[in-house]
């Protein structure tokens, strides 16, 4: 997952010449980060609305620092196109940012000011090509549909050490459930579920072998099925997709999602034996919703 960095911006003062023989005044000192400004804001500040709709962009701002080091107002120089990146950049950096004050000639602590910039970015897992993984999001969600909690578990060991991107993708997908994820669909997830909190496994794959294809859509032991989708498509030797259709859908139609437009402009690495004679190999994309019933 990229992690939002900030760039920072070059401060320069030019200083007045002093008399000869005169005693130099002190110089002014700029209001002076405490820590990383990196610190400021992370990966999960990104704002709900903000990572369901892929909005991203670069948001230029001066912070007013007050005497005492905090910041008194936040004022957007440059938008990034999307207020909603530009309000919580303020709102992060107006509860977080803190400074050793600016000093006036005299040293004593005056009000001083801060510009730096927030380059809000998705994760993007498309650098690196898809081969053959399988994982899932644990989930717990409540009796209102919240989702509460999630995790991460690989099906594919090779999958998990295969690059850190490919991990910072799947961990990008909890975040994305745990703020994005509507109450509809919560509680669509729960079912009849009558406990305070249910447990819902979302099994994702990209599958090119049969075998694997199997063990994804084998029925779980314990578990009711509540969606199933499954697109499939064919990509060509060098990795790019060929073909992509919608095969089959089942359950509420909350869950339904064409991921063939995304799957144009990725980049896939099938298996060699996956390959026909034409040059081609056929894959599925399969997504499962399973509630947890019993023990």
């Amino acid at each position: 997952m990229n992690v939002t960095r900030l760039s920072l911006l070059a401060l320069s003062m030019l200083a007045g010449a002093c008399p000869a023989f005169a005693k130099p005044a002190s110089v002014p000192v700029a209001a002076t980060p405490i820590g990383s400004p990196g610190d400021w804001i992370g990966s999960g500040d990104y704002p709900a609305a903000a990572l369901r709709f892929d909005m991203t962009g670069v948001t230029v701002f001066r912070l007013g620092v007050d005497t005492d080091g905090k910041p008194g107002r936040c004022e957007i120089v440059e938008s990034s196109g999307f207020d909603v990146l530009d309000r919580a950049t303020c709102q992060r950096l107006m509860a977080r940012a803190r400074f050793t004050p600016a000093r006036d000639r005299a040293g004593g602590p005056t009000e001083g000011a801060y510009s730096n910039r927030v380059r809000w970015a998705l994760p993007d897992s498309r650098r690196i090509p898809d081969s053959e993984r399988f994982f899932s999001m644990l989930l717990s969600i409540d009796q209102t549909g919240k989702v509460t909690s999630c995790r991460i578990v690989f099906h594919v060991p090779a999958e998990a050490a295969q690059s850190a991107e490919r991990v910072q993708a799947a961990e990008y997908e909890c975040k994305r459930t745990l703020n994005a994820q509507s109450l509809a669909a919560g509680l669509e997830m729960r079912g009849n579920f009558q406990g305070p909190s249910a447990d819902v496994e979302i099994q994702m794959a990209i599958v090119f072998t049969p075998a694997l294809r199997a063990r994804v859509l084998s029925p779980k032991p314990g578990y009711e099925q509540r969606a199933l989708n499954i697109h499939r498509f064919t990509v060509t030797r060098d990795g790019k997709l060929a073909r992509c259709s919608y095969a089959e859908q089942r359950g509420s139609d909350l869950f339904a999602a064409d991921v063939c437009i995304q799957a144009s402009r990725d980049i896939f690495d099938p298996p060699f034996s996956a390959f026909d004679k034409d040059g081609t190999a056929s894959g599925w994309r399969i997504s499962r919703v399973l509630l947890k019933t019993g023990q």
